[in-house]
C-alpha cells in the first residue's frame, strides 16, 4: 500500500481547516445578510403601516327637515341604515341608538348622534328629539329639537355614511389608530383568546408550538396553528394563508427578528392593525377599527367589553364566525374569550358576569352598504389623476353625491325583482339553470343639479363587475320616441304648427333615404289606429305615427335634439334612429331625460361633491355648472304629454301603486324582439331610469312596462321623503 506523502497530508489538513471556516463566514455573512435583509423588510412594512393613508368616500344623507314625510316603515329604514339601533323606553341612551313613541298626538323619536369628525365636515355628539304628526298614513316632521334645553331648528343632519376606503393603492378598509387609542379592553380580549403569554414569550411559544404539532400529527392535517400574535402578524404581512411546514419555519424566524426589534407594544399595535376580520362587498376589514365601524357603527374609541370580545372572537374563523350570518357561533367564542379574560385577571367577576349576558349588538348586515362598487366605478373615473395619485398618501376625503338610503333600496329593490322575474316567466327561469341570468341596471339623479344619487350596475358586484350603467351599450328602441316630439315642437316651421293634437296618420308606408335605401316601421300591436293625436301616439308608444312625424321633422333636427340633451354617442342618419335603433349607454340616457326633465336645462351627470385634504381644505371641486340646452317650452310640452303616459298610456300600471302621479311623468321602451326593456320616469325633482335585458343576445321577452316599471315604482315610492308635490313650472 502507498504512502501519502507527508506535505499533501499536512497541505489536506490545512485545506479542510480553510475550507471549515470559509464555510463558517459563509454561514456567517449568509445569516448576517439575512438578518438584515428580514429586519429591514419588517422595519418597512411597521413603518408603511403607520405611514400610508387611508383616504375615505362618504356619502351624504340629505338632512332631515321640517315637513317631510315619511312612512313608520320609511323613517326605521331611514334610521337603521343610517346605523342607529333601536332601543327600548327605560334604558340609558347610547351613542348611535334611538327611543321611538308613539301616542294619539304623534310619534317621538329620541337620537343620541355620535361625534363625526370628517375633514371639511365636523358634526357633534347631539341628542335630538323628532315630533312627528299623523297625516293620512304618513308622519310629517313637525318638530326638531336639540339638546336637554330642546332649542328648535329646522334641519338635522345625520353623520355621514362611508361608502368606500382606499388604503395602499387599492380599495380596501383599513385605517391605522394608534395603540393609545385602542381600548385596553380590546387589547385583553385579543391577548386572551389568541395568545395569553404574548407578553412573555420571544416570538414564538414552544408550548403552544409543540402542542399544534401533536394535534396536527393525530389527525394527519393541519387543525391547530400554534402561532403566537407576533406570527400571525408575520404571517399576514408577509406571507400566503397556505397551511405549510416551510411557511411556518420562516414565519417563526421573522417573528423572531421582530421581537428583537421592536417593543410589544408597537408589536400588538401593528397586529391590531392589520388583522383580516371580514368583509364587506369587495373590500377587506383589517384593523380592529374598521371592524368597530362595520359590526358597530361605532368608533373604537367607544366599543364595549362584550363588544370587544365580539371583535377577538371573530379573528379565528372570519367566515364561520360572522356575527351577522353565524350569530350562534360568534356569542359562544364571544363568551369563550370574557372566559380566558376573566381566568387571565384582565376583567373583575362583576364585569365578566355583565358581559356574558350582553347581545352582539351587532347592526343589521344589510346596513351596511354592500352594494356601492358600481357607484364608485362611477366616482374613480371622474376624479382626475392628481387627485387619485394622492389617495394613499394624504389621506383625502372624498364626498360624493351618493344618497346612502337611496342606494340600498337600489340594490335591494333590483335584485328583489329580477328574483321575482325569474320565478313568474318560465323561459326566464329555464335560461337561469343553464347559467344565462337576467340582469338589469338603474341610475338615479338630482334633475336640478345633475347628482347622482343612486347607481347599480347590475345584480351583484361581488358575482360581476361589468357596470352596464356606464359601459352596457343598448337599443333605446321607445326612449328615443319622445325627442322625436320635441323635435316637432322646437321646429316652428311646421305648417300647421304642431301640437299635442295634430293628427298624425298611423298607415304602413315605406321611408327611402340616401343611396335608395329603405325602411318599413312596425308597430307592436296589429290593431293600431290609422288615425290619432300625437298625445296618444306617445303615452301608447306606437311606431308608424311616430315614424311619419319624424320624417315631417326631419332626422337632422330630431339628431340635434338627442345630442344637444346629452347622447354623447355617434348617431347615425337613418330613418330607424327614431326608434331608437342606436346602442347608447343608459348613463347617457339618463342624462338626456335630465335635461328633458329640467325643461332644458342640462348638466353632466356628476358623482362628486368636492375633495378635501386632512386640513380641512378643498383641492378638488368639479364645475357642473348649469347648461341651456335646449328651449324650455317644447321640453315643457314633451313633459306633459309624458304625464299621459302613466295615466293613461303604456305605463297605466302605476295608477293604482299609490305614487302620487300629478307632478311624474315617463316613458317605457321595449326594443326590436323583446330584447331590452326599459322604463324611465321622473319628477321636477328625481329622473330615475331602469334597464332589464341580458349580457348575451337573448330575447327578456317582455315590454318595458311588464319588466321594468314594476322596479321603478317601487323604487320611487320608496324615494318619497326625497320629493315633493310641486310641478313642472309653465315656461
Amino acid at each position: 500500500m502507498k504512502r501519502q506523502n507527508p506535505f499533501f497530508k499536512t497541505l489536506t489538513s490545512k485545506t479542510a481547516v480553510g475550507c471549515g471556516l470559509g464555510l463558517l463566514v459563509l454561514i456567517f455573512l449568509g445569516l448576517t445578510l439575512s438578518y438584515s435583509f428580514i429586519k429591514n423588510s419588517i422595519d418597512e412594512r411597521f413603518t408603511q403601516l403607520l405611514s400610508l393613508k387611508s383616504s375615505q368616500f362618504l356619502g351624504l344623507i340629505p338632512p332631515l327637515h321640517l315637513e317631510q314625510k315619511f312612512s313608520e316603515e320609511q323613517l326605521h329604514t331611514l334610521l337603521e341604515y343610517s346605523g342607529y339601533q333601536e332601543k327600548k323606553r327605560g334604558d340609558d341612551l347610547l351613542i348611535n341608538e334611538f327611543i321611538w313613541e308613539t301616542d294619539s298626538h304623534g310619534t317621538i323619536v329620541e337620537l343620541l348622534r355620535s361625534e363625526s369628525i370628517y375633514p371639511g365636515k365636523i358634526l357633534s355628539r347631539t341628542r335630538v328629539f323628532f315630533t312627528f304628526k299623523k297625516e293620512g298614513s304618513d308622519l310629517v316632521l313637525n318638530d326638531i329639537s336639540l339638546g336637554e334645553n330642546k332649542e328648535s331648528v329646522e334641519t338635522f343632519e345625520l353623520s355621514p355614511k362611508r361608502i368606500s376606503s382606499f388604503y395602499a393603492g387599492r380599495l380596501r378598509t383599513q385605517t391605522p389608530v394608534e395603540l393609545s387609542d385602542i381600548p385596553v379592553t380590546m387589547r385583553h380580549a385579543v391577548m386572551a383568546i389568541e395568545d395569553i403569554n404574548f407578553l412573555e414569550h420571544g416570538g414564538v411559544s414552544l408550548r403552544s408550538t409543540i402542542r399544534a404539532l401533536y394535534k396536527d400529527l393525530r389527525a394527519r392535517r393541519f387543525v391547530e396553528g400554534g402561532s403566537t400574535i407576533t406570527q400571525q402578524l408575520m404571517k399576514n404581512l408577509f406571507f400566503s394563508r397556505q397551511k405549510a411546514l416551510s411557511r411556518k419555519m420562516k414565519e417563526a424566524i421573522y417573528a423572531f427578528v421582530s421581537e428583537s426589534t421592536h417593543s410589544k407594544e408597537s408589536i400588538l399595535e401593528a397586529y391590531l392593525n392589520e388583522v383580516y376580520l371580514g368583509q364587506w362587498s369587495t373590500h377587506e376589514i383589517h384593523g380592529v377599527s374598521e371592524a368597530a365601524r362595520f359590526y358597530f357603527n361605532r368608533s373604537i374609541f367607544d366599543i364595549s367589553l362584550s363588544q370587544s370580545a365580539t371583535l377577538a372572537a371573530i379573528i379565528q374563523a372570519p367566515n364561520s364566525h360572522d356575527p351577522r350570518r353565524h350569530p350562534e357561533n360568534t356569542f359562544k367564542r364571544r363568551n369563550l374569550v370574557l372566559k380566558k379574560m376573566f381566568d387571565a385577571n384582565f376583567i373583575l367577576e362583576s364585569e365578566y358576569e355583565m358581559a356574558m349576558t350582553d347581545p352582539l349588538g351587532v347592526t343589521p348586515g344589510e346596513k351596511n352598504l354592500q352594494e356601492t362598487g358600481y357607484f364608485m366605478d362611477l366616482v374613480l373615473t371622474q376624479l382626475p389623476e392628481n387627485i387619485k395619485n394622492r389617495l394613499d398618501t394624504d389621506a383625502l376625503t372624498v364626498y360624493t353625491t351618493l344618497n346612502p338610503f337611496l342606494q340600498i333600496q337600489a340594490s335591494t329593490i333590483l335584485k328583489n325583482h329580477l328574483a321575482k322575474l325569474k320565478k313568474d316567466f318560465a323561459s326566464i327561469s329555464k335560461r337561469s339553470e343553464k347559467g344565462v341570468q337576467l340582469q338589469s341596471a338603474l341610475i338615479s339623479v338630482d334633475v336640478t343639479t345633475g347628482k347622482v344619487v343612486a347607481l347599480q350596475g347590475g345584480s351583484s358586484y361581488q358575482k360581476t363587475q361589468f357596470n352596464r350603467v356606464l359601459q352596457g351599450r343598448r337599443q333605446p328602441g321607445s326612449l328615443f320616441k319622445p325627442f322625436v316630439f320635441l323635435a316637432a315642437f322646437n321646429k316652428p316651421d311646421l305648417n300647421p304648427p304642431f301640437t299635442s293634437l295634430t293628427e298624425l296618420d298611423g298607415t304602413p308606408f315605406e321611408w327611402t333615404y340616401e343611396g335608395g335605401q329603405s325602411w318599413k316601421p312596425r308597430n307592436y300591436d296589429k290593431d293600431s289606429p290609422e288615425k290619432m293625436t300625437a298625445k296618444e301616439a306617445l303615452e301608447k308608444s306606437i311606431n308608424i305615427p311616430t315614424a311619419r312625424l319624424a320624417q315631417t321633422v326631419g332626422l337632422g333636427p330630431i339628431i340635434d335634439v338627442i345630442q344637444l340633451a346629452g347622447i354623447q354617442s355617434p348617431l347615425p342618419k337613418i330613418p330607424s334612429i327614431s326608434l331608437g335603433s342606436v346602442e347608447v349607454t343608459p348613463f347617457e340616457l339618463a342624462e338626456s331625460y335630465v335635461t328633458l326633465a329640467n325643461l332644458g336645462k342640462g348638466h353632466h351627470l356628476q358623482s362628486l361633491i368636492n375633495v378635501v385634504d386632512s386640513f380641512g381644505q378643498t383641492i378638488y371641486e368639479p364645475n357642473n355648472s348649469e347648461q341651456e340646452r335646449l328651449p324650455a317650452l317644447p321640453c315643457f310640452l314633451t313633459v306633459q304629454l309624458l304625464k299621459g303616459v302613466l295615466t293613461q298610456g303604456t305605463g297605466r300600471l302605476a295608477l293604482s301603486s299609490g305614487l302620487h302621479l300629478a307632478n311624474m311623468a315617463g316613458k317605457t321602451g321595449t326594443t326590436n324582439d323583446y330584447k331590452d326593456a326599459w322604463f324611465v320616469g321622473f319628477t321636477p325633482k328625481l329622473l330615475t331610469l331602469i334597464w332589464v335585458g341580458y349580457d348575451e343576445e337573448e330575447k327578456v321577452g317582455l315590454t318595458g312596462s311588464a319588466a321594468a316599471l314594476p322596479m321603478w315604482i317601487d323604487f320611487m315610492k320608496q324615494s318619497t321623503p326625497y320629493l315633493d308635490e310641486d310641478d313642472f313650472k309653465t315656461p
